[in-house]
């Protein structure tokens, strides 16, 4: 489940990477390089609410704040019910950790889910149902543009090619997009 998440959230952010080039004005975002040993990913909606992944040794953790969700009232409480393996997710200061709505953690291979339920964002289960055609819809309403489903859906598939991302944005900066590439960890 972790490497299905993975290369999702990693296919995702390489779409909103062709999409949208300015990095501040993207959805999904993935930094394949955040330390020597950990991944990251995230969310932001321009509403205050956003998420984060890590992915470290093995380990998988989310952290929600979805104001229209709720916060959880007593966030460092929530904190302390998380295992100690996950202390450089909980520690993070770019995870905003001092207020959310959720906390959930991968163990043995099912999702382990503290504090609020989420609907106003794409949660880790959604993100794995999420389709082409749910991609698609989520891009004519964000960045009011369309774009075609099927070449979504071959860059999900992880049928990635330079000739896909300037049919899906025929105005891409190719040299933009090659270092974004890099960060996030799908190349063409």
């Amino acid at each position: 489940m972790i490497e299905i998440i993975n290369k999702k959230l990693r296919r995702l952010a390489l779409l909103d990477a062709i999409i949208e080039q300015e990095w501040e004005y993207r959805y999904y975002s993935f930094n394949s390089v955040w330390s020597e040993s950990e991944e990251m990913a995230s969310l932001r909606d321009g509403s205050g609410g956003e998420w984060f992944f890590l992915f470290a040794a093995g380990n998988l953790a989310f952290k929600c704040t979805s104001p229209v969700d709720g916060l959880v009232q007593d966030f460092e409480e929530l904190k302390l019910k998380v295992p100690e393996r996950f202390s450089s997710f909980l520690n993070e200061p770019a995870f905003s950790m001092s207020q959310g709505s959720c906390i959930w953690y991968v163990q043995d291979q099912s999702w382990v889910k503290l504090g609020n339920s989420i609907n106003d964002l794409p949660d880790p289960e959604a993100i794995l149902k999420m389709t082409a055609s749910d991609y698609c819809k989520f891009v004519e309403s964000y960045f009011e543009r369309q774009v075609n489903q099927s070449l979504v859906e071959s860059v999900l598939e992880g049928n990635y090619t330079l000739e896909i991302a300037i049919k899906i944005n025929p105005e891409i900066d190719i040299e933009l997009l090659t270092k974004d590439q890099l960060e996030i960890g799908e190349c063409a």
